[in-house]
């Protein structure tokens, strides 16, 4: 995967599903539960695996991330890996974000009140083509 799209479930109504959408038609590679899970799958060791093998993991960070099992254990996978991480802050604030996750602080993050989805997805073409080129 290019990317893996950590979220909670609450947002996928309101902005990750059209992110993904903006994101797949660029033709990124993604790991995205709802479509990249299949029926049988055992579920958490899918994610772990998708968490393993994408390069860049977005994340979209609410009050609906904060505290949630999976979510947490994501972001602890993604800090402890050599992944880029690109938080994206969902109605919530920097200060809120560096309340509750002080190691994401140092890490710039954009504002989906700033960006909507198809910016993003170009932001985030413009890091994958940065990355391939230094390679």
């Amino acid at each position: 995967y290019d990317l893996f799209l950590s979220h909670a479930n609450k947002d996928k109504e309101g902005l990750v599903d059209a992110l993904y959408q903006s994101l797949k038609l660029l033709g990124i590679n993604i790991f995205y539960d709802k479509e990249s899970l299949e029926w049988g799958d055992k579920w958490k060791d899918k994610i772990l695996e998708g968490t393993e093998k994408a390069e860049f993991a977005i994340i979209v960070i609410s009050e609906n991330f904060f505290d949630r099992e999976w979510t947490e254990k994501e972001l602890k996978h993604f800090l402890n890996g050599q992944k880029l991480i690109l938080p994206i802050l969902h109605n919530i604030t920097l200060e809120e974000l560096g309340e509750k996750y002080p190691s994401l602080i140092d890490i710039q993050a954009i504002s989906s009140e700033k960006y909507n989805c198809d910016q993003i997805a170009l932001l985030f073409a413009k890091q994958l083509i940065q990355r391939l080129k230094n390679r």
